[in-house]
């Protein structure tokens, strides 16, 4: 019975979620929102399944292992182990001692979506001309994209910190405004993925100092707080890594060994890129697997998204990057560094294309923000050139 009743308050939450952001969204953004509820709740279940009855998986061991814990050991594992898994029974446990592995599922599958509001209203917030491609607009199309919901939707650290990601972004638009979100996104991200919490403060302490409409003394200020706190996770980070250095010979043989121990696989998705020149490790990450990798409907579906990735990318370089950085705001700088960490650190690390599809999830926001401003400032200037 109680399953059954947060069920329902689970469902009635993800359609009521947008009227929060009324001031920014009209008749057909709430629609639009409410579509996206229904098919995000719809890759939720399929991630259950897929979860319960196909291949099992992290998500289930973290309702299991916290559904059989007391709350003495749980904590105990935490301060013990810290970040990480140890993060994820603390915020499954209280759930999963109450409620089935559905209803828990269901949970983070509003969680996920949540975020997904968050990176739609920045959007609006944000650009002022929807660009198309063949005809077709990009924008909403582009949140539509099947795995960017499937690994947002289940129980796990990517829909953690995929909330952390859309919460920290559409705080910084006004971060004295929002300063309590900054700190709940670092601390929520922290808590399962120290590295991402990294990439947050490091991304966008690089672009307050590199912001030109910013005085000194806020920029100051602002690189000040984000240096403190880049200062104190970068020992946890190193210690998360299990690297004692960061010279070039440490950082090589952490990426052979995780890279190794990442190809391993069973589902037959595994990609062995240590060999590969590390430009080639990059496009691996960003549009792999493509048509040729193909061996099931999977790896169908990711193709031909990464085929959209691939064509967002040859407009976003036609589109002249360098000229549009030295035009940008410090915000736009913040999403773009941070997407460009993330392109350019996981493919020293990662070797398997189920990992990849998953980890560069939590990128895809940014490189869709990074591409539909450019593509709107190149159209807001071509107008301004006909007048």
């Amino acid at each position: 019975m109680l399953d059954f009743l947060l069920i329902i308050v689970i469902v009635v939450a993800g359609f009521q979620i947008k009227h929060l952001f009324a001031s920014s969204i009209d008749t057909s953004d709430s629609k639009t929102l409410s579509y996206l509820w229904m098919y995000h709740l719809l890759f939720g279940l399929i991630y259950w399944f897929y979860i319960s009855f196909v291949s099992g998986g992290d998500a289930l061991h973290y309702y299991l292992m916290a559904k059989e814990q007391s709350l003495a050991e749980v904590v105990l594992l935490f301060i013990l182990r810290g970040s990480g898994t140890a993060g994820m029974f603390m915020f499954t446990f209280l759930p999963a001692k109450i409620f089935t592995f559905l209803t828990v599922s269901l949970l983070y599958t509003l969680v996920g979506y949540i975020g997904m509001v968050f990176f739609y209203v920045l959007t609006i917030n944000n650009i002022k001309f929807n660009s198309r491609i063949f005809g077709i607009k990009i924008f909403p199309l582009i949140f539509f994209l099947p795995n960017f919901h499937f690994w947002s939707a289940g129980l796990g650290k990517d829909t953690i910190c995929f909330f952390c990601i859309g919460l920290f972004f559409y705080a910084m638009q006004k971060p004295r405004k929002h300063y309590l979100k900054i700190f709940i996104a670092l601390g929520l991200s922290y808590i399962v993925r120290p590295h991402i919490t990294i990439f947050l403060v490091g991304s966008f302490g690089v672009a307050f100092m590199l912001s030109a409409s910013l005085k000194f003394y806020q920029k100051a200020l602002f690189a000040g707080f984000f240096l403190i706190i880049f200062v104190v996770l970068f020992s946890k980070f190193m210690s998360f890594v299990n690297l004692d250095s960061f010279d070039s010979d440490s950082i090589q043989s952490f990426s052979e060994t995780k890279t190794k121990n990442l190809s391993r696989s069973t589902t037959g998705s595994s990609v062995d890129i240590s060999s590969y020149p590390y430009p080639f490790k990059v496009l691996t990450f960003l549009y792999r697997p493509f048509f040729f990798d193909i061996n099931n409907i999977l790896a169908v579906i990711a193709s031909f998204e990464n085929l959209v990735l691939l064509i967002l990318s040859i407009k976003f370089i036609s589109c002249n990057p360098l000229k549009l950085w030295r035009k940008a705001t410090y915000f736009y700088k913040g999403v773009f560094i941070f997407f460009l960490i993330g392109a350019l650190t996981f493919p020293l690390i990662l070797g398997n294309l189920g990992i990849m599809l998953r980890q560069k999830n939590m990128f895809l926001p940014a490189f869709f923000f990074i591409c539909l401003w450019a593509f709107s400032y190149k159209q807001e200037q071509y107008l301004l050139k006909q007048k």
